[in-house]
């Protein structure tokens, strides 16, 4: 005989014999669309492809009846007990209409009672192994997310009257045990950091750019000694206060110019009488320096200047003058800037002249200078952009920030200033007036600079908490046990010009911390990991990643 479970309002009942599903029918609790599952089969299917369903048309009763049509629909089988009387095989249809309602009873209730009696024996072992596999099919489905799907289908799978029921029994304990070893695994894995990112530092430092003119500080001592020895002299103090200035680049030709005449002035304003035998050496020593060029110019006046005398000079200082300005205006910018700085020299030479014969020509030539190239240099120096240093009490000055300078190049590049009677004096590096020491260029360390970098927030995402699950097939079903991976939280920063944006992993804090568009301090930054993308955890046996 077989036997059925069947699915009745979402739940799973039997298994039920075909005499129990027949009655069931003829009650009308289960109809031909009622699921069912046959022993041995794990598919539900409908009834009606096991058990006969009558029409459900019902026909309409006649107005009226005769006594005798009375009298017979009286004596007459009810439906079901008629089913019952043909399924049981107690008549048949051509002896069934002669069975009267007392016997059918009769018959029936004795039939169905030893039916009941045997059909106890043989399902002891099904039912047992059904509400096992409710059991464990019910854990399963609570700690995997299995549905009742699951359940109806074990049971219809266990719940056999087979004696081979036990075994089933044993084998769906032995799956169950197997998955719970899985599922311990899977919660013991353990998600690693995601793979792929590096110290941030190095990479903000190699992005870090210094300009040249900032990578150093220069630092030396510097005073004003030999200044004040020559001064003191003419019953004249220095100024206390000294200044370096430190150019950003060397000084052009005619600035270096203007600062080698101021202290060709001050060396002539300070410089002793002379007798005229001193003079004409002074004179002869100026013509021999004459700078010589190819220019057809340059001989003629070579041999005007070889022909000099004293009282020529202010002729002999308005021809070269000229003669440079031309030569600047031609394109030959070397003889140019020689031919200033041999001026100069002449306009040296006529001031010590005037100084030796006047008393009061040693102010007015220091007057005049500060008035004329004097003032010019000052205002070159103010708009060139130079930083201006104080040099403390014991001479020493350090520039904090400013491009390596190298002693060969100092005196185009520092200038060193005080002021005698209010007049400012600037001396080039290494001038005779003053006396020059440990001068160095030493490289500012990168983190100086790291510290100042703007990184801004220009997005905040977030990686992880994704379902990884493993799986294990139980009969024809596959049931799961879950696990999230682990959050990482994630910055997009950027300085303002910057085209290339850095990926970097943070820590939950930090992340909640800095809002879009805020900056993110270098200190904390640099301890952090960059990430050519968003990543996360990779999924550890034996999990596997979800969807």
């Amino acid at each position: 005989m077989r036997h059925f479970a069947l699915f009745i309002e979402n739940e799973v009942r039997g298994p039920l014999s075909e005499y129990e599903v027949q009655d069931l029918i003829n009650a009308g609790s289960v109809n031909a669309e009622t699921l069912c599952a046959p022993a041995g089969s794990t598919e539900w299917e409908p009834l009606s492809n096991h058990f006969s369903f009558g029409s459900s048309i019902k026909l309409a009763k006649k107005a009226e009846k005769s006594e005798a049509e009375a009298e017979v629909d009286a004596n007459r089988l009810d439906v079901d007990v008629r089913r019952k009387l043909l399924m049981y095989g107690l008549a048949d249809s051509a002896t069934v209409d002669q069975i009267s309602k007392a016997q059918a009873e009769i018959v029936l209730g004795g039939h169905e009672a030893d039916l009941r009696k045997r059909i106890g024996l043989h399902r002891n072992a099904g039912i047992a192994a059904f509400f096992v596999g409710l059991a464990l099919t019910a854990y399963v489905g609570a700690a995997t997310e299995v549905g009742g799907n699951l359940l109806g289908k074990a049971a219809a799978k266990f719940a056999k009257d087979d004696p081979k029921a036990q075994d089933g029994v044993k084998r769906f304990d032995s799956d169950v045990k197997h998955f719970e070893e899985i599922q311990a695994q899977a919660q013991a894995a353990t998600f690693l950091r995601p793979a792929g990112g590096q110290a941030l530092r190095p990479i903000l430092l190699n992005r870090l750019r210094v300009p040249e003119t900032q990578a150093f500080k220069v630092s030396g001592a510097v005073d004003t000694s030999p200044l004040g020895n020559l001064l003191t002299k003419w019953n004249i103090k220095v100024d206390d206060t000294v200044k370096v200035y430190a150019l950003p680049a060397a000084m052009p030709a005619d600035v270096q110019q203007k600062v080698a005449e101021q202290a060709a002035a001050l060396d002539t304003v300070l410089s002793p009488m002379l007798d005229e035998a001193s003079f004409e050496k002074l004179r002869a020593d100026v013509v021999a320096s004459f700078p010589n060029d190819a220019a057809p110019e340059a001989a003629r006046l070579r041999s005007e200047m070889d022909q000099l005398k004293l009282g020529e000079l202010k002729t002999a200082i308005d021809r070269v003058e000229f003669r440079s300005r031309e030569a600047e205006k031609s394109g030959n910018g070397k003889w140019a800037g020689e031919l200033r700085a041999f001026t100069g020299k002449l306009r040296d030479l006529q001031n010590r002249i005037r100084i030796n014969v006047d008393p009061n020509a040693r102010k007015k030539v220091w007057s005049e200078f500060n008035a004329g190239p004097g003032a010019e240099l000052g205002a070159w120096v103010l708009a060139s952009n130079a930083k201006e240093i104080k040099v403390d009490q014991n001479g020493a000055f350090l520039v904090p920030e400013m491009g390596k300078i190298e002693p060969d190049a100092a005196p185009a590049r520092l200038l060193v200033t005080t002021q005698i009677n209010g007049d400012t004096v600037y001396l080039a590096w290494g001038s005779k007036f003053l006396a020059c020491r440990d001068l160095r260029s030493e490289e500012i360390p990168k983190d100086a600079f790291l510290t100042r970098e703007q990184y801004k927030v220009l997005d905040k995402p977030v990686t992880g908490n994704r379902r990884h699950f493993v799986r294990y097939r139980v009969g024809d079903k596959e049931i799961f046990a879950n696990r999230l991976s682990p959050k990482w939280c994630f910055f997009v920063v950027a300085r303002d010009k910057d085209t290339d944006p850095l990926i970097v992993m943070v820590d939950a804090e930090t992340h909640a911390k800095f809002p879009v568009g805020g900056v993110v301090p270098t200190e904390v930054l640099e301890k952090c990991e960059s990430f050519p993308r968003l990543t996360e955890s990779p999924a550890p046996a034996p999990l596997l990643a979800g969807e």
